[in-house]
């Protein structure tokens, strides 16, 4: 399947098989098998709706399969760029929502993401019933990338399974009857799919919550159930998309640093700008292998921002903090701006993040503990050559 484009004219006009399918139909290519035979046919099907303040407003829904070798998901962009979109104030937010057979493949994810990178007033929901070639690493990787623009991507549970069979099926008045082990079969989807979501960096609202609050540690029992994260994003000179990750070290294995100056070596990039969010500030080993590797690029901006610092009174954990300064990387603590920002890009892009009781008197606390420790070493006149350069948020 070629690229999506908005501008070919000899494609041919796609439009809902229809609004309804067969019972049949529905059961057999929606049942949600862990292991599904016979069924090659994506079936989609649609619901687009008008956000209003008090409750939406259905404008269109019916039903998509694959034609003539174009995949449901493309034919219902092709049809809706051609058919609705131009019918529609781009002053208005509007809704899709998707109830599909499949999730979408990688080519066809690529092309959602493309549609709605262009038209920011529109949202998605996609509901699978099965999760298509989920092995394959770039079918993982572009259902990440789909959360990351902001679509919601879930597999489809019981309730989803009664919604689609009143609004998109001929149920002739019947109440949908769950077939044998629904439930437990969508157990599996969705843990397969939130495994991927988590390997493939984002994070839960818990876990940031819990993981990201800035409160000082006070007695070792609790350092274990705060785990280290290491929120990155990428920002490349030539014009293409910032490339975003989620590491979590793991417990006898190596730190999530480690793992992160791994992934930037495989990828030989040397001209970057890269932004860094930690749970905890990086240990010695950790800090010096970071700053080895800056010195080794001179051209690579890092700015690293951490919500606690790690066993900072310590003078080998000191003396880490003070290899990265010395080598050029800019370290900070994290506020309200980097909260808010860490937010939206590894959390939740849809829903603003709501600050804790305290967090921001709590960061200028570890501020002014972060600038005790440079003073200490000497350090408080070290100037980075990046002049005025933003690097991610600003401090407040």
């Amino acid at each position: 399947m070629g690229p999506f484009c908005l501008g070919c004219s000899h494609r041919k006009c796609y439009s809902p098989i229809r609004n309804l399918i067969s019972q049949e139909t529905f059961k057999f290519h929606f049942k949600n098998l862990r292991y599904a035979i016979d069924r090659k046919d994506t079936f989609l099907c649609y619901e687009v709706t008008r956000k209003d303040c008090d409750s939406p407003v259905s404008l269109h829904h019916g039903v998509f399969k694959n034609k003539d070798n174009i995949h449901a998901e493309i034919c219902f962009l092709y049809w809706f760029h051609d058919k609705v979109l131009k019918v529609l104030s781009p002053r208005e937010e509007f809704k899709i929502t998707w109830y599909m057979s499949w999730s979408p493949c990688f080519e066809c994810a690529e092309q959602v993401l493309r549609f709605l990178a262009t038209h920011h007033n529109l949202s998605l929901d996609i509901f699978s019933s099965r999760l298509y070639n989920i092995r394959d690493p770039e079918n993982q990787q572009n259902l990440c990338r789909l959360v990351q623009e902001g679509a919601q991507v879930a597999a489809m549970d019981l309730y989803e399974f009664k919604k689609c069979w009143k609004k998109f099926v001929d149920n002739g008045g019947r109440r949908f009857r769950p077939w044998k082990k629904l439930l437990t079969n969508f157990r599996y989807q969705d843990s397969k799919l939130q495994e991927i979501l988590r390997r493939v960096h984002l994070l839960s609202e818990e876990e940031f919550y819990s993981q990201f609050y800035n409160q000082r540690v006070k007695h070792l029992c609790y350092y274990h159930g705060m785990k280290p994260y290491l929120c990155y994003q990428l920002e490349q000179f030539n014009g293409q998309a910032p490339l975003k990750g989620c590491l979590l070290s793991e417990k006898g294995k190596q730190h999530a640093e480690i793992l992160f100056l791994d992934k930037i070596r495989s990828m030989e990039l040397s001209q970057v700008i890269i932004t860094c969010y930690l749970t905890w500030s990086p240990c010695p080993n950790c800090a010096w292998q970071l700053a080895a590797f800056k010195r080794d690029r001179p051209d690579l901006i890092l700015h690293i921002y951490t919500s606690r610092l790690y066993f900072h009174w310590k003078r080998p954990f000191q003396k880490g903090l003070c290899s990265l300064w010395q080598s050029g990387i800019l370290v900070d603590v994290m506020d309200l701006p980097q909260f808010t920002d860490c937010w939206t890009n590894f959390v939740n892009p849809k829903r603003p993040f709501w600050p804790w009781k305290g967090l921001e008197i709590i960061s200028r606390r570890t501020q002014r503990r972060l600038h005790r420790i440079k003073e200490s070493w000497g350090l408080q006149d070290l100037v980075n050559d990046f002049g005025n350069l933003q690097l991610g948020p600003p401090m407040s």
